[in-house]
């Protein structure tokens, strides 16, 4: 009977409302316990919010980010980078990602998960847009919603970022962005409406201004539109570094500071005992972040892991290569050149990226470190095994041109490189790749051919390939 009565006890507690939960556990909290909250520490993770261990309150690791465990953590997947996903154009795969995804971040001990990134890809350029969601605010919206509720559902908080008009990296922590409010709510924001409609916990600020105001203290952009019309009921984090201010960013709706503390920690308390911020929004700051923890039931579990744990499996090494193959967009087959032949003798192979300087991940935050790599010679020599494949990096141009000469098949593999905290300068492939792909065209197909590439416009981290045949 005595076990009856408990297990009854449990089930009431654990079905209580989040929102319930949020307000008892946050009247029981002194004003040091609620400053805690509201900004980051050093850690082990890119974010650290102690446990509040009298009152229960688990402590927050955030972690990076939106192509896998990162921030030079090892033993996690390296999958495709979102916007590969995206181009898809399946919401299911989508899910399954952000989950495959949440699942290695929680085995590593993280609850917080900083991503999706669903900035507009409005500027071409940008160093970023491999983690994006694309340039159109519909399907970055459809994405954004498997997204969340994959990352989620394993029981990680969300932070959907970085809101707003973050459209690129140069200069991004002086640059104020202009817009009107159609434009806001036409183009950037929908993304973001579809991220709070799907219960998204979290939100980033960005570095950039916005009409003239930063974005983490911008009371249009965090009170208005995103609390009030937007609807969001989590709590809006700092993009790292991109606090500027206590009373104005506190009174303008930033919850949190990240990653440290120089105007959420004593300036913060020293504000709220002169009134300047009201006692009752710092009550707002941390009853939004109980909320969530408790809605994805952070609250309800040991926590569990660690960042040097094998978070890698068989089932998500296969995932990643059916995201990779789903994400790939073949843009022209003319004389159905693909796919090749069994039959093939010989097999040109040409281009850096294809052996010497794959490219698999963006650069800054979201990068992440292979447990292993693939590289495509190694994946053309094993698929025809009785093929002779011969390889040139194409530094050598006149070496690149014998070897294709002289070949059924010549595969040029061509790519760039991007990252946060910088843009391309253009959208030519650079380091005399253009001027490859012409001439190997050139050499290896004959007058009555027509020659297939792909444009050299990639806004990912994978490689993209030109093929010519005989």
């Amino acid at each position: 009977m005595r076990a009856a009565f408990i297990f009854l006890l449990a089930v009431v507690v654990f079905a209580a409302d989040p929102a319930d939960r949020a307000k008892e556990m946050l009247a029981k909290m002194t004003v040091e316990e609620k400053i805690t909250m509201v900004h980051g520490k050093t850690g082990a993770y890119a974010g650290n919010v102690p446990a509040i261990t009298r009152l229960g309150i688990p402590c927050l690791h955030l972690e990076d980010g939106p192509q896998g465990v990162a921030d030079g953590v090892r033993n996690a997947t390296c999958w495709p980078s979102a916007l590969t996903v995206v181009a898809s154009w399946d919401t299911a795969l989508m899910y399954k990602f952000a989950a495959g995804m949440a699942v290695e971040q929680r085995t590593k001990g993280t609850n917080v998960l900083l991503g999706p990134m669903v900035n507009i890809a409005r500027v071409a350029m940008n160093g970023r847009n491999f983690e994006s969601f694309g340039e159109d605010p519909h399907l970055a919206s459809v994405m954004a919603v498997a997204n969340v509720k994959g990352i989620q559902d394993q029981g990680v908080i969300a932070c959907v970022k970085h809101i707003a008009n973050n459209n690129q990296e140069v200069d991004r922590n002086e640059v104020s962005v202009t817009v009107d409010e159609r434009t806001q709510h036409e183009i950037y924001y929908p993304a973001f409406q579809a991220a709070v409609d799907a219960g998204v916990g979290s939100v980033m600020c960005a570095y950039n201004k916005i009409n003239g105001t930063y974005a983490c203290e911008n009371d249009q952009v965090l009170n208005k539109d995103l609390k009030k019309k937007l609807g969001f009921k989590g709590w809006v984090m700092s993009d790292w570094g991109a606090t500027h201010s206590t009373v104005q960013a506190a009174n303008a709706g930033l919850d949190q500071e990240m990653s440290g503390q120089d105007f959420f920690g004593e300036k913060l308390r020293t504000a709220i005992h002169a009134e300047q911020v009201p006692p009752a929004r710092l009550d707002d700051m941390v009853l939004r972040m109980l909320y969530p923890m408790y809605d994805v039931g952070i609250f309800d579990r040991p926590e569990t892991g660690n960042l040097s744990v094998d978070a890698t499996s068989l089932e998500h090494n296969q995932l990643a290569r059916d995201l990779a193959i789903a994400g790939s967009v073949l843009v022209k087959n003319k004389g159905a050149i693909l796919p090749l032949s069994p039959a093939t003798r010989k097999i040109a192979v040409i281009g850096k990226p294809a052996e010497e300087f794959p490219i698999f991940t963006g650069t800054g935050s979201g990068k992440v470190i292979p447990p292993y790599i693939v590289t495509p010679l190694e994946g053309i020599q094993k698929r025809l095994p009785r093929a002779e494949v011969i390889y040139a990096t194409g530094i050598w141009e006149w070496e690149a041109e014998r070897i294709a000469k002289n070949s059924d098949v010549a595969i040029v593999f061509v790519g760039v490189e991007s990252g946060e905290g910088r843009d391309r300068k253009s959208l030519e492939l650079g380091s005399r790749q253009d001027e490859l792909v012409a001439k190997i065209s050139a050499v290896q197909r004959p007058p009555s051919h027509n020659f297939f590439s792909l444009p050299p416009i990639i806004f990912f981290s994978l490689p993209i390939y030109s093929i010519v045949k005989k």
